[in-house]
């Protein structure tokens, strides 16, 4: 029996390792310092599906960031459109607006009026003023009312009537000539001017947005005037001088938003401005002023304006016979829409 001493079988080991070293290939340095492995690699291989029919991977959708919504305002639920900031109250269609106006107005105008057998004197042709000459009060308080219907978005109709009565006397400024009457200076006389002025016509909004609002619009204007003069204790009536106008006015009307309030309450700005024609006279209706409006729920508003006004109308009959008078000041005035 052979014996094989330790040392020796040590030596087989080695040489053995060394030999299977060296047919053994080196890790690539490559695949030990690299990053994670390709998508490819790392992805799980698809099932197959019985069938013959690929199954095609279905995208992630991206999920856009959640967005803090503002809640709507009480403005937002009443009119049910986003607040910019500043809002004009809307009007429905086939809605009313009623408005009642006070004008606490400055009366003035000249009048000349000659006729009979004082028509040709030297005193015939002179302007009379009405508050100098024949003591009408300079100031009066006028009222008118109005009422407008909403027919289509952009179209409406409406009416307006200012009646008017101003009475007044003393003692006569200077010497002049009225009707068939000559009047001295310091004569006791009693005047009144009596006036009715209606407007009726059409408006149309070409611009109506939250913030302003344009209007064109045109009426028929009706004047009917009266004025009268007589001498107090003297045993005869006066004269009377009356006469009636039927003109067109056409005119512009602009709003324009300032403030909205959280409770639906605005703030705006409002001019018009209107031109009368026709019946050879000439007029004219401006107005410029604020706008309180408050929402009243269920389309409903009311309001309160205030601001300055001015009318004045004139026309010449003859060299003997004209008018042209005045009312200016400020105003007053209140309405419902509905």
């Amino acid at each position: 029996m052979l014996r094989i001493k330790p040392y020796n079988l040590l030596v087989c080991l080695v040489f053995l390792a060394m030999t299977l070293a060296a047919n053994t290939p080196a890790y690539s340095t490559i695949y030990a310092s690299a990053a994670d492995p390709p998508d490819e690699i790392k992805a799980p291989a698809t099932p197959a599906v019985s069938g013959g029919s690929d199954v095609k991977e279905k995208k992630i959708a991206k999920v856009r960031p959640i967005q803090k919504v503002r809640p709507p305002s009480r403005a937002d639920e009443v009119l049910g459109a986003t607040l910019s900031g500043c809002i004009l109250p809307v009007t429905r269609v086939r809605g009313w607006e009623l408005g009642a106006e006070a004008l606490f107005a400055r009366a003035k105008g000249k009048v000349r009026f000659a006729r009979g057998t004082y028509g040709f004197v030297g005193t015939a042709f002179d302007d009379v003023d009405l508050n100098a000459d024949m003591g009408l009060p300079d100031h009066q308080t006028v009222g008118s009312f109005s009422v407008r219907y909403r027919f289509r978005p952009n179209w409406s109709i409406r009416y307006a009537i200012m009646p008017m009565e101003i009475n007044g006397s003393g003692n006569t400024g200077r010497s002049f000539t009225f009707g068939n009457t000559m009047y001295n200076a310091g004569s006791n006389s009693r005047v009144k001017w009596e006036r009715l002025y209606h407007r009726v016509g059409l408006v149309y909004d070409p611009i109506r947005t939250n913030r302003a609002k344009v209007s064109l619009f045109a009426d028929y204007v009706r004047l009917d005037e009266k004025l009268s003069l007589s001498q107090t204790g003297a045993g005869f009536g006066g004269d009377t001088f009356d006469h009636s106008l039927n003109m067109g006015m056409a005119g512009l009307e602009f709003e324009r938003c300032l403030r909205t309030g959280k409770y639906c309450n605005t703030l705006s700005m409002e001019c018009k401005a209107g031109v009368a024609f026709l019946d050879e006279a000439f007029g004219s209706d401006v107005a410029t002023g604020l706008k309180y409006s408050i929402h009243m729920g269920s389309g409903r508003w009311g309001y309160l304006a205030g601001g300055y006004r001015f009318v004045t109308f004139k026309k010449g009959y003859s060299d003997a016979v004209r008018i042209d008078t005045a009312l200016e000041g400020g105003y007053l005035k209140m309405g419902f829409v509905f």
